[in-house]
This record gives structure tokens, sequence and C-alpha cells, in this order.
């Protein structure tokens, strides 16, 4: 059985909002930040090469045991098709986020190797704030983080009843200082979401259950 790997893509997920943060501040003083490419499979949901097969990448999802903090012994496993058929680009994502985007600009939005990655940050002037949503395939149950997992990278364990009875977990992280970056991750077998934000000198605005709800929404997961 493959080792699991997605504890650590929170904080990876982290260290590249907060790069996008500090080139946004560095842009601040000459202008609007120039937004990235697109990537070559094209915008989010921009036709059927924007968008990435249903099949999991791998594993049979039916997980063993208690697949994260989850409740079933065997849940479903999801995939990316299922969330970009709901939310099937950057604006529609967006939507779920309301006022956490108020006087911010999309400037990046990507589909390409199984992720789907959204990105809204202040362009002008001196303050600083970006917001990220990502959607991400997994391998399933077995990529599913354990309560140990969460605690052992220094993360927060987020108690969700919904997402654990989907066999699945939340949990974030917080970087404090100046450059205050604060990072939600839900995963579920098949799908991870990470709702990551960040501020100069002032808390960002996604943390905990309102980041954790805007996931949820993604998965389909009511509760």
């Amino acid at each position: 059985m493959p080792t699991p790997r997605r504890p650590f893509r929170l904080p990876l997920a982290l260290l590249v909002t907060a790069v996008a943060v500090a080139l946004a501040g560095c842009a601040a003083g000459s202008g609007p930040a120039a937004s990235p490419s697109v990537s070559a499979s094209g915008a989010v949901g921009g036709g059927e090469a924007g968008v990435p097969s249903a099949e999991p990448t791998g594993g049979d999802g039916d997980g063993d045991g208690d697949a994260g903090g989850g409740v079933a012994p065997s849940v479903p496993t999801m995939a990316l098709a299922e969330v970009l058929a709901r939310y099937p680009d950057c604006t529609a994502m967006g939507s779920l986020l309301g006022s956490a985007i108020d006087g911010l600009e999309l400037n990046n939005e990507s589909n390409e190797g199984g992720a789907v990655q959204c990105d809204w940050m202040s362009t002008t002037g001196d303050y600083v704030n970006t917001v990220s949503v990502s959607v991400t395939s997994n391998n399933g149950a077995v990529d599913v983080p354990k309560k140990e997992d969460i605690a052992a990278i220094g993360s927060e364990y987020l108690p969700d009843a919904a997402v654990e009875a989907r066999g699945g977990i939340a949990y974030g992280t917080k970087n404090t200082g100046d450059l205050r970056i604060f990072g939600v991750l839900v995963d579920v077998p098949g799908i991870g979401v990470a709702v990551t934000s960040g501020a100069l000198n002032e808390d960002p605005r996604l943390f905990g259950a309102p980041a954790v709800a805007v996931a949820k929404q993604l998965l389909g997961i009511g509760g």
C-alpha cells in the first residue's frame, strides 16, 4: 500500500500562497501585477481538454477502517470531474467565497495535472491580500491523513461530522508574522480541497469553519 502523502500538501499550498502574496506586495508599488498565463490544458472548465478524467489516479477508493477521522469504514471515491460539473470555472468557485474576495481580482486560473487552482489577490496600493482555492485529485482513502498525521506536521484538526461521514478530515495551519498565511484543507477519498488566504500585517480573511464550509460546498457535502 502506498505511503500516505497528503498531510504535506497543505504546507505546500501555504508556501505557494505566501510566494503569491510576496509577489503582489512587490508589484504594489509599481502598479497592477501581471496575471500568470493559463495552463497549457486551458482555463478551468474550458472544454474537454480542461476536465480531467473521472477515473481516480490510483487505489480502489474503498479505504481501510478509519480513514482520517472518517466514521464510515467504506465510502465512495470522489472525482475532480464531479466538482467541475457543479463549479466549472473560477468564477463559479469564487461565488462560494462571498465577501472574502471583495476588492480582489482573479489573478490566475489553471486546470492541469489533476488539479484546479484559482487565485484572487489585490494588485494595487499598499494593502496586500490573497485568497486561493485548489482542488486536487488524490489516490483515495490511503491519501486521507489521520489525526496523528495532522498533529505530527503541526496542523490543527478541525472536527466536522459531515466530512468525516464521507471518510474525510479537515485541518488547518496558521503561519503568523508580518505576512500571515492561513490555510484549511478538507481531504476525502479521491479529492482534496485547499482554501488558503494571506494578508500583510493583519489576519487573513478565511480560516476554520467558513473555509471548511467552502470546501464542503465544492465537494457537494451537506451538513
